[in-house]
């Protein structure tokens, strides 16, 4: 991810400097012998020269020996992968994530390995460096969600070596994903969310409370509607969620393919995740009507975040999207002021999707609302099982049998 540029280099694309103080630089390929056209490639270094001397390589022979019988190592293919593959067409973030991964954990374990030769095994010592730590090199163990991740990179990587016809198979297929504990994630209940919600002084955050609690939108969701997503539908008053609030670093190159709007600063507004997260969620009416209330006497542009943070800047005297900080501060000030546990903000869309299923709503209507793409996941991770529901179970079960 990019935070900086440097002048151009006379005979280069140009050169970025990267957050982790290296260097990306950028030059066009040979003409193709077929059609004369040329493509954009890249490649890091530690220096400027390191990195430009790469990338002309690359320009050289573009596939960096990706082709099948070529001498690629596994630190080339995840290189190349991530640059062609991923960066074009995945979010910042994401690149971002997969990059420090394949720098942390995979590379200097099998990095020199020929991708050809990859086996098995290999996968499993990226793993269990991950689990066990590196004493050599004074690493410490880490979690299973790490390995796991690690071992998704891995496979999603090598799946797609095998579409290009580099390798025959898959050795992370072959591999047991890493087993992860199930964290139990605290939540509050229906009367606990009731009371943070009814001792808040604050308009806006009242609003965003009863959004997060009510629908179980995400936080990024919440704090990027506007006013053309508050829309009726049937006659009955919705939010059309289409955008999520995101915050990138300075100056994040955006791929062509990702679908996003500046807003000025770090703040960005993206399409949800996945497709299922472009959703339609009906609203209570005294809640659509407070919510247009406040964005009639917010007076911001209809395609802008309504929801804006208390400080101006000279573009916009309204202020700003609320950032993440200002976010998690108010929350805890808020479950300070009721006298609540202080759990994760995020855990409004569980007490939400609880609530869903203790009302006996269907799990393919909660999936929707939620804008999950699985209906295995809303059920086997945000909906969580209280003592109300298993009397009602109890109850029913009880009213079968003796009627």
């Amino acid at each position: 991810m990019t935070t900086t540029a440097d002048r151009r280099e006379k005979g280069s694309g140009g050169i970025t400097r990267l957050a982790n103080g290296k260097y990306r630089a950028f030059v066009e390929t040979t003409p193709d012998p077929g059609d004369g056209s040329r493509r954009r490639v890249s490649a890091t270094g530690r220096t400027k020269s390191e990195a430009l001397r790469k990338a002309r390589d690359k320009a050289l022979r573009p596939d960096m020996g990706m082709t099948p019988g070529g001498n690629a190592t596994v630190a080339e293919w995840m290189d190349h992968w991530v640059d062609e593959v991923i960066e074009p067409r995945r979010a910042p973030n994401t690149t971002k994530s997969y990059r420090t991964r394949i720098r942390m954990d995979i590379t200097p374990v099998i990095g020199a390995v020929p991708l050809d030769r990859l086996r098995p095994s290999h996968v499993r010592m990226v793993e269990n460096r991950i689990l066990r730590g590196d004493g050599r090199t004074g690493t410490d163990p880490r979690s299973a969600a790490t390995a796991r991740l690690t071992h998704s990179i891995l496979k999603t990587a090598l799946g797609d070596a095998m579409a290009e016809g580099l390798i025959d198979r898959n050795p992370a297929a072959l591999t047991e994903v890493p087993e992860t504990e199930p964290v139990e994630i605290a939540i509050l209940t229906t009367g606990q969310a009731a009371r943070l919600i009814a001792l808040e002084p604050d308009t806006k955050w009242r609003l965003i409370w009863r959004l997060l609690f009510i629908t179980g939108m995400r936080l990024g969701e919440t704090l990027g509607i506007t006013r053309q997503e508050l829309i009726r539908s049937d006659g009955l008053p919705c939010l059309l969620v289409e955008w999520q609030l995101k915050e990138f670093e300075k100056d994040t190159v955006i791929p062509a393919g990702y679908r996003a709007r500046h807003l000025g600063g770090r703040m960005w507004l993206t399409r949800p995740k996945t497709r299922k997260g472009q959703r339609l969620i009906p609203l209570p009416a005294d809640l659509a009507a407070d919510l247009e209330s406040y964005m009639d006497s917010a007076g911001i542009p209809d395609d802008q975040p309504v929801f804006r943070s208390g400080r101006g800047n000279p573009i916009c005297k309204r202020g700003n999207p609320i950032c993440k900080d200002t976010l998690h501060h108010a929350w805890r000030r808020a479950l300070d002021r009721a006298g609540l546990p202080h759990v994760s903000i995020h855990s409004a869309r569980h007490t939400a999707a609880t609530a869903f299923a203790r009302l006996g709503v269907s799990g393919l209507a909660r999936q929707s609302i939620l804008g999950h793409a699985d209906v295995g996941t809303t059920n086997a991770i945000y909906t969580h099982v209280d003592a109300g529901m298993l009397a009602g179970a109890i109850d029913g079960v009880e009213r079968l049998i003796e009627g």
